[in-house]
């Protein structure tokens, strides 16, 4: 394939704040309207539920965290997850987290991995209960992947659920990548992160 030598690059980025999606439910035909987001949520980071930011540290919460959770997918599933790797839960929701909240499609939910117990029944999702999004003025289908990742915060200002990784590592996933990897990151953050 060639291009133009004047032929300007082209680059898909996230979509930009204020872009609007019309989607339907399934089950009575309600039409919404709404800005859409996606919210990782890596597992076992809802530790933060049982703490105050002003009463422990990201450092903490990550060493917490990471004792617990890094290697245990490895431990469960060994020929599905290398040492280190934890799965992330993704959700599609709004910028501010209100409204809709559903998981989001296209990723593989780990509680249908074997021995889960919704590893017979499968995977609910956006779609199961509502029509693909559109642009409310283009009309463009949505790409999931362009969606904007909500950022999380420990500390002063903010105190979102799992919020101590991104506020410790200055990391936060691609859209809808079905893992971290727990000790590349720390390492590279200059965190503590457990010997292999």
């Amino acid at each position: 394939m060639t291009t133009a030598p004047d032929a300007p690059p082209h680059t898909v980025l996230p979509y930009g704040p204020g872009n609007r999606w019309t989607f339907t439910y399934k089950g009575n035909g309600y039409v919404k309207t709404e800005e859409l987001a996606l919210y990782a949520e890596p597992n076992g980071s809802t530790l933060t539920d049982d703490y105050l930011a002003n009463k422990i540290s990201t450092e903490a919460l990550w060493q917490m965290w990471v004792d617990e959770w890094a290697d245990s997918y490895h431990k469960q599933w060994p020929n599905l997850y290398r040492p280190g790797e934890v799965h992330i839960s993704w959700y599609v929701t709004t910028p501010d987290i209100t409204g809709t909240f559903e998981g989001a499609s296209h990723i593989t939910d780990w509680r249908t991995l074997p021995g889960q117990l919704d590893a017979d029944r499968g995977q609910e999702d956006f779609l199961t209960h509502y029509t693909h999004p559109t642009h409310v003025v283009t009309g463009e289908r949505l790409n999931w992947l362009r969606l904007p990742v909500v950022d999380r915060g420990w500390n002063s200002g903010a105190s979102n659920k799992g919020g101590f990784i991104q506020q410790a590592t200055g990391w936060k996933p691609s859209p809808l990548q079905p893992t971290m990897d727990v000790r590349q990151i720390g390492a590279a953050a200059g965190l503590y992160v457990p010997p292999l």
